[in-house]
This record gives structure tokens, sequence and C-alpha cells, in this order.
């Protein structure tokens, strides 16, 4: 089968579950790398950043990149269709029938549940970002030097840019402008 169909397909099923926002989508991104090999590992911390920087919701922006990625401009428009089919039929369907049961117990239990599980996605999302940009366990396990574990570089980076987000949180942007700044003076 086709990669842009098999990619459309797969994307499809991710938009269907993607609960909680466009970082629930990450898991399945490291997925796609594992079954496919489409893109590795390393790339999926450039879509993110990209997909953070490009006007539009991470997760449309990250199916967009890939499609791009696989097939091209076609690739990029059947993805990101894919993607966001499954979510728009969704929505459709339930804001009637949750407008005529918003008060049922059990549909608000439901909706409860669904919040730590989004929380779950998104915080394995952060820690495999982590593993890729902090942690170096792979190149610690050839080279055996333990400096190779951890990158002092972007360990620094991290906790400079987790307490500027603190502070910067009303304006996000500003930090983005910061950390490609940085990224471009570090990385020289």
């Amino acid at each position: 089968m086709n990669n842009i169909l098999i990619l459309a397909i797969e994307y499809m099923k991710i938009g269907a579950v993607a609960i909680g926002g466009g970082y629930t989508v990450i898991p399945f991104l490291y997925y796609l790398v594992d079954k496919y090999k489409w893109f590795d590992i390393a790339e999926i911390t450039q879509m993110i950043a990209v997909s953070n920087l490009t006007p539009g919701p991470i997760g449309i922006n990250m199916a967009t990149f890939v499609g791009i990625k696989v097939g091209g401009i076609w690739g990029a428009a059947l993805t990101t269709v894919a993607f966001m089919l499954p979510s728009f039929i969704i929505i459709c369907l339930l804001a009637k029938f949750l407008k005529r049961n918003k008060e049922n117990k059990y549909i608000n239990s439901a909706l409860y549940g669904l919040r730590p599980a989004a929380v779950a996605l998104i915080s394995i999302a952060g820690l495999k970002i982590m593993n890729t940009t902090v942690f170096h366990i792979e190149k610690f396990t050839t080279s055996h030097n333990i400096g190779d574990i951890i990158s002092l570089k972007a360990s620094i980076l991290l906790v400079i840019f987790g307490i500027m987000g603190l502070k910067l949180r009303k304006n996000p942007m500003i930090l983005i402008a910061i950390a490609i700044i940085t990224g471009l003076l570090v990385k020289i």
C-alpha cells in the first residue's frame, strides 16, 4: 500500500483518539517511528519545535509536517485532513448529545476520567522529548563515558527556560524568540 495512504489511515486513527490537545499526539509519533521508520526520534523534537513556531494547533501542524516528510505536498494535505476528520465528526455528534445530557453523572464522570489520561499522554511526551534532548543514554552505552549520560548545556537551558516559562506565561512568543536566539548562539 502507498506510504501516503498508510500515513493517512494512521493519522485518521490518531485523530480519533488524540484527546487533550496536540501534545497527546507525540506518543503516537514514537509509534510511527517504531513501525514505519519514516523519520527518526531526533526529528520528533524538530517537528515539535517547528509546530510550536507555526500558527495553528500543534497536532495539525505535526500532521502536516509528517505528511510533507513522507509524501510531499499531497501527503501533507491528505495527512492533515485525515487527522482532523475524526475529531470533526466526533465533535459534531457529541456536541448535541452532551448539550442534552450535560447533567448526566455518568457522562460527567467519563469526561472527568479523560483528564488524567490526557495529562499522562502529555507527560509521557515531555519525558520522551527530555530523553532525546537532555539525556543521551544511547551515547553512554557506546562510549561508557559518564559525562555522556546527560547534556550539561541542555540541562542548564532546560532549567533557565523553565524559570523563564513560568515568568513569561502570558507571552510565550518571547520565550520562543529567546530560545531560537540562544540555540543559534549556543550551537555555534
